[in-house]
């Protein structure tokens, strides 16, 4: 089973993606960390860079297609739901509350324009929408996972999802 997990900054993926994959005995791809191999170029004003995601989501098909990953696999981060849904078991968007990101935010030390844009994210429910335009089918291979209680409780909720 291929799982991908996807959903704003700050919204508790690579916890999430860490502690199932662990539980799961599965592999964990960090997306984030294979972004920085097709860097552009860096956005201080966003304090992140920018990347070929085209690139990296040809690359990461053949690599799914070609099994590198094996059999069992979890790939996180926040453009997962990009990822061709014929890969995919199953996509967990995971969401969390807007005041919760908020301090997660400024804990971490966004600036305001990231707080901003990173929130409007969440708000609109971004992530799960785009996955639904990338062929993704509602309630049987997405599902929107909220995790504003114990990581424990969130994983309880994807566990359920992947029977």
């Amino acid at each position: 089973m291929i799982i991908a997990i996807s959903g704003s900054v700050g919204s508790g993926k690579t916890t999430i993606a860490k502690t199932l994959s662990e539980k799961l005995d599965y592999k964990l791809i960090n997306l984030n960390e294979l972004a920085k191999e097709y860097k552009i170029e860096d956005v201080q004003k966003l304090q992140t860079f920018d990347f070929d995601l085209d690139k990296l989501l040809d690359d990461l098909e053949l690599k799914l297609k070609n099994k590198e990953f094996g059999d069992n696999a979890i790939l996180e981060g926040h453009f997962a739901h990009f990822i061709n849904p014929e890969l995919i078991s199953r996509l967990i968007i995971i969401g969390k509350d807007l005041k919760q990101l908020k301090q997660i935010y400024k804990d971490r030390k966004y600036n305001e324009q990231k707080i901003k844009d990173n929130l409007e994210v969440e708000s609109f429910n971004l992530c799960f929408y785009e996955s639904l335009e990338e062929g993704y089918k509602e309630g049987k291979q997405v599902f929107l996972v909220e995790n504003n209680e114990t990581i424990q409780d969130t994983i309880d909720k994807i566990k359920i999802l992947l029977i």
